[in-house]
């Protein structure tokens, strides 16, 4: 864990002078002493919250999102038994509407922390409006490419961890080691792994020199087309999902810098599916072989950026967009 000796001032001056280190988040088995600093973001779609807040004795914030369960069908009888009491809410012709108290189980949780939490993990679990944007090639040559390249390395190092077996280990679902075709496939932290109808994975590739859809050329092609092909192949020997049952694309923008591609049930219809963030890997494949082998080089793009992210700002300073 790193230390870093920077100690935050608050009204409680004891906090400061037992915020020495930051905390193992592992070995929680609680939140006692947590104190929420405010919240982030409360998502009534996705039915979850982000909070923001410190863990007592400890420096450095930590986000922490609580997200409520999908429900397992085979126990759907006994929910909807005795055990469950209800409270008439609204009635309109044949339509009702209750609320109810459910069996403790049924009212589990699943908590997601990210600790310590830096200003950009922050920035992300924001809630924030959305605005679209307009990105010629010009564009990307003075405004996006300066970006992506300011951007510290230890920004994607977790990814250099998986792809170096350091860390994930146990999470690989498959592994082709080529260094040019290569790629690792591994579940997403959004998908449980027992609901197949939420399949959510991500295949990362081993070339480190790929950082998003405007790198991609004809000369990607055989990385592009074995990605897709072993993926898919093992999704439906691992989980029966067919292929098409599958939701297939990468982000531009993407979260980080480093080539990689989302497998994702079609019954998933979570924020990154959505126009202006996705494109279909079939797509891309075909923009490539059949159109223009710098299709993505050449083209203009448009995409939504939220509005604290670092790219808008730099995107209005340099007036290619109107504040």
């Amino acid at each position: 864990h790193t230390h870093t000796h920077t100690h935050t001032h608050t009204r409680s001056s004891d906090r400061a002078h037992t915020e020495t280190h930051t905390m193992d988040v592992t070995s929680l088995k609680s939140f006692k002493g947590f104190h929420v600093e405010q919240i982030l973001g409360d998502d009534s779609l996705s039915k979850h919250v982000a909070v923001l807040g410190r863990f007592e004795g400890h420096e450095g914030q930590a986000i922490v999102k609580v997200s409520r369960r999908h429900f397992a069908t085979e126990s759907i009888p006994r929910l909807l038994s005795e055990e469950t009491k209800t409270v008439l809410h609204f009635e309109n012709d044949v339509y009702t509407k209750f609320d109810a108290t459910v069996p403790a189980d049924f009212a589990e949780v699943t908590i997601d922390v990210t600790y310590p939490a830096t200003a950009k993990h922050i920035a992300k679990a924001t809630a924030q409006q959305f605005v679209m944007v307009k990105e010629t090639a010009e564009v990307y040559a003075e405004v996006t490419q300066a970006y992506i390249t300011s951007l510290p390395t230890a920004a994607i190092q977790w990814v250099y961890n998986v792809l170096d077996k350091k860390s994930e280990v146990e999470r690989l679902i498959l592994e082709d080691p080529d260094p040019e075709v290569g790629f690792m496939l591994h579940p997403d932290l959004k998908w449980d792994q027992v609901h197949p109808e939420s399949l959510y994975c991500l295949a990362i590739c081993h070339r480190r020199d790929i950082r998003s859809l405007r790198d991609l050329t004809s000369a990607h092609l055989p990385l592009l087309t074995n990605m897709r092909a072993k993926a898919v192949a093992t999704i439906y020997e691992k989980y029966g999902i067919a292929e098409d049952k599958l939701r297939i694309f990468v982000h531009y923008q993407p979260t980080y810098y480093h080539f990689h591609v989302h497998f994702v049930h079609t019954s998933y219809m979570g924020s990154g599916t959505a126009c202006g963030q996705a494109h279909l890997l079939d797509d891309v494949i075909e923009n490539i072989a059949n159109v223009s082998s710098d299709y993505y080089q050449k083209r203009t793009l448009h995409f939504s950026l939220g509005e604290s992210h670092p790219l808008l700002q730099r995107f209005r300073k340099r007036k290619t967009l109107a504040a």
